[in-house]
Order: structure tokens, then sequence, then C-alpha cells
């Protein structure tokens, strides 16, 4: 008989905690919570640029492009060091010019990183 209890809460005790351990997913509250961090994301642009909410979603879309290109840049394995130097510059002017068709030059000063802000090259006269 104490075989018999003892087994059984052995049982019992690594059902408990095998649930306790399983990732519960809730997909209503995820797409909640993901349209909540857009709806952040457009107010924190449209606050610190100064912009109404369409301008602001226009620079959130072209900022989460930004950042879903350079994930799949930087997962790719296959290039090496330099060619992925190459493209994340090349990436990073497609935003840039993309958000200075959107915004003034304070506001890129605000939003475009300073590393990123390269001066406008002269151009030579003969």
């Amino acid at each position: 008989m104490k075989l018999l209890f003892y087994f059984s809460f052995l049982i019992l005790t690594g059902m408990v905690f095998n649930s306790y351990g399983q990732e519960q997913k809730y997909p209503k509250q995820d797409v909640s919570i993901t349209a909540q961090r857009k709806k952040q994301e457009r107010n924190y642009y449209r606050k610190s640029l100064g912009v109404d909410s369409v301008k602001a979603a226009q620079v959130s879309q072209v900022q989460n492009a930004y950042k879903a290109a350079l994930n799949i840049i930087v997962a790719d394995t296959s290039l090496n060091e330099a060619a992925r130097r190459t493209r994340i510059s090349a990436l990073m002017e497609v935003k840039n010019q993309k958000l200075r068709g959107l915004l003034s030059p304070a506001q890129q000063e605000k939003i475009i990183p300073g590393t990123e802000r390269l001066p406008a090259k002269a151009i030579k006269q003969l």
C-alpha cells in the first residue's frame, strides 16, 4: 500500500511540474500586443518628430522594413563580413533616402543616427 502511494505521489508530482513548464499560447493576446506595439511606435514618432499620424505610420513602416531586412542579412550565414557590411550599408542608404523624402532636415537629425548621416559630397568644379 505504501508503494502504491509512493508511486501515485511521484506520478502526480511529475504531471504537475510537466504542465507547469509548458508554454501557454494565447493567439488573441499576441495579436493585441503586436497592435499595441505598433500604436506605441506611431505615437512615439508622432510626438518626437512632431508629425501627423499618417506620416508617423509611414516612418514606422520604413523603420520596420529596415529592421526586417537587416535581420535577414544578419541571419544569412553564406555572406562573409565584407559582403555583409556592404549590404547593410546599402540598406541603410535606402532607408535614409526614404526618410529624407518624408522628413525635414531637423526631423531627420532626430531619427537618423549620426553615424548614418553622411555629409553631402562636394561637387568638383572645373
